[in-house]
């Protein structure tokens, strides 16, 4: 046994001593001096195993200190223990040795262990609870407070009755400044712009050029300037057959999208294509028409524009639209990025008003029935305010408000039973304007089913006679 064994030994010996006096009986006095040092000569090897891998600390006042702790502990307990073998006279005695304060509250902490478990358990699970509820009030206020935060107040849209503008106090996503974004380098078979945006270029073929009339709004016949700029933005969904967008399926996932790649090429049915993976196609150049829009109308504050095939980018997501009683696919993270990414690219390059930023719901019409919305994508959930854009739901749209084109119980039903905000105004709208004219709205319906087929006359002619000069 070592020096220093010996001594600690003989000091624990001693203090156990004392207390062991107070004892009559010999044989309880070796029974609680041998209990007690047995006790503590345990908890000493208990403690040495525990610090195994911080043998430096046996060397130190801390160790030492923690062994008088346990023995102190040890003693008290005991003393409790044998308290009726010790005389009645004798026990106020047991008081007036001076052991450490510091063991004293040690021993006062350890008879009440149990209930400090069950404050520290009850504190636990309060603030679980509370780091739940803060959780849960995150997730659904955060997001609102940082665009309530950052939103631009000078930024806001004007409306008017059939104007084709949003509505004032629309939410605008921050930072859209066409002076940031610019191209950075064009290689090989893709381009890289400012603003992250990379369109791919593999799949690009030509069409015939741009060339459309303008009609400015409140006039009866559009103007006879051929415009071959485009003016506005068109956002699709592919409809194409989709897989679970899983680990599991990539190259399902990629499979579909070159095949999709091939036929919308050779369609020729829109100027760019996104796929699932945030991936960015340019198919049919920015100068050049697609067949995307077909029969279709808008409006912003200056002019109308009709047969949008001429005048607006067609931008395509792979994707499908949500409908009624099926659980649908939005879109992706990464097309979401991308989208906004390439609206801004397409907005700077050709001073691009958000008014003209729109879905192929809300402009495609059947003018044989007159009827509004017989494709159905982006008529309903489409993430404006992702694409740093303001919500056009909300604009009453100049098919009602001006054309007077209506809906029938299909159509209802693919929206989930309800038509977006702007229609219920466009079409009192129309009301108003055939009850100012004196005439049925029937009637004004029809004369404008044949303003419009009058107008996609004119550009038809437009194209077949810019067509007959090239040849």
């Amino acid at each position: 046994m070592r020096a220093e064994t010996r001594d600690t030994t003989l000091t624990y010996t001693r203090i156990v001593e004392r207390y062991a006096l107070f004892f009559d009986r010999p044989e309880i006095r070796l029974r609680f001096l041998n209990k007690t040092l047995a006790r503590q000569n345990e908890r000493e090897k208990q403690l040495h195993e525990s610090l195994r891998r911080f043998a430096f600390l046996r060397n130190t006042g801390v160790y030492r200190w923690l062994l008088e702790l346990g023995l102190y502990r040890l003693i008290f307990q005991e003393v409790q223990g044998f308290l009726p073998s010790i005389p009645e006279d004798r026990r106020p005695l047991l008081r007036q040795i001076k052991a450490p304060l510091s063991a004293k509250l040690f021993f006062q902490a350890y008879k009440f262990r149990y209930l400090f478990y069950g404050v520290g358990i009850g504190v636990a699970a309060i603030g679980l609870f509370s780091l739940y509820l803060l959780v849960v009030w995150s997730a659904r206020n955060v997001n609102s407070y940082i665009a309530q935060r950052y939103r631009n107040p000078n930024q806001s849209a004007q409306n008017a009755p059939g104007a084709g503008t949003a509505l004032a106090g629309v939410k605008y996503l921050p930072d859209y400044k066409p002076e940031k974004v610019w191209q950075v380098k064009k290689e090989g078979n893709y381009e890289q712009y400012s603003n992250g945006a990379r369109i791919q270029t593999d799949y690009e073929v030509d069409n015939h050029p741009r060339q459309y009339y303008v009609t400015r709004r409140g006039a009866e016949v559009p103007e006879r300037t051929v415009h071959r700029e485009p003016v506005g933005i068109i956002f699709h969904t592919s409809e194409n057959e989709m897989v679970d967008f899983t680990l599991d399926n990539n190259d399902s996932i990629q499979t579909r999208t070159h095949g999709l790649l091939e036929y919308v090429r050779k369609i020729k049915a829109y100027n760019y294509l996104i796929d699932r993976f945030g991936q960015i196609y340019r198919v049919v150049r920015d100068e050049q028409a697609a067949h995307h829009a077909g029969h279709s109308i808008w409006a912003d504050q200056k002019n109308l524009y009709i047969g949008l095939n001429e005048s607006f980018i067609g931008v395509c997501f792979e994707s499908s639209m949500q409908q009624a009683g099926t659980p649908g696919e939005q879109l992706t993270e990464a097309q979401l990025i991308s989208g906004r990414a390439l609206t801004a690219v397409l907005r700077s390059r050709y001073n691009i008003d958000d008014a003209d930023c729109v879905t192929h719901g809300l402009v495609s019409v059947s003018p044989e029935q007159m009827q509004i919305c017989p494709h159905y994508d982006g008529a309903r959930n489409f993430p404006f305010e992702a694409m740093g854009l303001s919500d056009k739901y909300q604009v009453p749209p100049v098919t009602v408000s001006e054309f007077g084109f209506s809906w029938d119980d299909q159509t209802l039903a693919k929206l989930g039973g309800k038509m977006w905000p702007g229609i219920a105004i466009a079409e009192e709208d129309f009301k108003r304007r055939a009850a100012a004219m004196k005439i049925e709205v029937k009637e004004l319906r029809k004369q404008m089913r044949d303003h419009y087929n009058e107008q996609i006359e004119l550009s038809r002619r437009l194209r077949g006679d810019s067509q007959a000069q090239a040849e």
